[in-house]
């Protein structure tokens, strides 16, 4: 019987490095990698826009409340009183790790202020949910992180 040295020792400390390594590497190059946007350069450009709407959204006197209705497995948005029939605009369901699954909803609120969105055929996993309206000429944005 043959002793265990320290020659075979680095060897094979070597030889674990290299698969583990190359492991790694293969499993990382298997994933697939999405952009935040398709079309990230016109966003980056027109950016101080979003941050104006974003602004104007923070200032309203009431906000926008964001919850999820666990019996109807909605989300119910309620928008405050001075938007009720003013704003005209889109829901948007965005997905980080999937831009295939966004979804983008009309705004709809009802007479009392609030819009109820079914979300059964939405994946599991963190969404970003943005609410962009036009009221008085002006662009607004709201920006909430969900978890379904």
């Amino acid at each position: 019987m043959k002793k265990f040295d320290w020659g075979k020792g680095i060897i094979l400390a070597v030889t674990i490095f290299i698969v583990a390594t190359l492991s790694v590497v293969s499993y990382i190059m298997s994933l697939d990698f999405f952009l935040v946007s398709n079309n990230h350069y016109d966003e980056g450009v027109q950016y101080q826009e979003t941050i104006d709407s974003r602004s104007r959204s923070a200032q309203l006197e009431h906000p926008i409340l964001v919850i999820y209705d666990e019996k109807n497995e909605a989300l119910r948005i309620t928008f405050p009183n001075e938007l009720v029939g003013r704003a005209q605009g889109d829901v948007l369901f965005y997905r980080p790790n999937n831009s295939a699954l966004d979804k983008k909803i009309p705004l709809s609120v009802n007479a009392t202020g609030t819009q109820i969105i079914p979300i059964t055929s939405l994946e599991k996993g963190k969404w970003l949910l943005k609410i962009k309206w036009v009221m008085d000429n002006q662009n607004y944005l709201e920006e909430k992180t969900i978890m379904i």
